[in-house]
């Protein structure tokens, strides 16, 4: 069963007692990591919170969502390598230098898959704009393309097609779905993700 670990917003009630809450950080880490003492972890969640949504604020500041996932990720990796803390630093500087090096990471990350994001778009709208004179061509090609997008699942083929095909606008497509712009515009980004790579597996340049 996969550990489910999230980050706690300051208005949110982490279970736990006010014994462990006023733990040092090293004693919650060492009831959590010898006594599997659940409450020592979230001790250390609930202190740490606001502290890891600004270290990766700082460096991702948006999308909204992005920030929330990473955070996640952090926290799920802490939960499962905590026992490999050595206490050579504090507890703070260990997973403030932790936030810091998956937030570049991910940023770096992301950064390379703009660059594709930017291929697939630009590879699309060609296929869409074709004139009289090159479409018999690129027939082929868009036929090639259309297939891989339908083999996506359909609310990401939903997101190309309305953008990609239809020219909708971002607000548009938010609208049509009941959909923050800002999830609208990280799903289609993700949508074109994939479909590019399968492009690119199918030989399709």
């Amino acid at each position: 069963m996969q550990e489910q670990v999230r980050i706690i917003m300051p208005e949110m009630h982490v279970p736990g007692t006010k014994e462990t809450e006023e733990l040092s950080d090293e004693i919650c880490i060492l009831r959590f990591c010898e006594q599997n003492d659940e409450a020592a972890f979230d001790c250390l969640v609930k202190r740490y919170s606001r502290s890891i949504r600004r270290i990766i604020f700082t460096i991702i500041r948006e999308p909204e969502e992005d920030i929330e996932d990473l955070g996640q990720e952090i926290l799920l990796s802490l939960y499962r390598n905590l026992s490999k803390f050595s206490f050579r630093s504090s507890f703070k500087t260990y997973l403030f230098r932790m936030c810091r090096n998956k937030a570049i990471d991910f940023t770096r990350k992301r950064k390379r898959l703009i660059k594709v994001d930017e291929r697939a778009r630009d590879y699309l709208e060609s296929v869409n704009n074709s004139t009289p004179e090159t479409i018999y061509i690129r027939q082929s090609e868009r036929d090639e393309v259309m297939k891989v997008i339908f083999k996506l699942k359909e609310k990401e083929r939903s997101l190309i097609i309305m953008k990609d095909v239809e020219n909708l606008s971002i607000a548009e497509i938010a609208a049509i779905l009941k959909k923050p712009v800002g999830t609208v515009k990280s799903r289609l980004h993700r949508a074109r993700i994939k479909a590019t790579e399968k492009i690119t597996k199918g030989g399709i340049k």
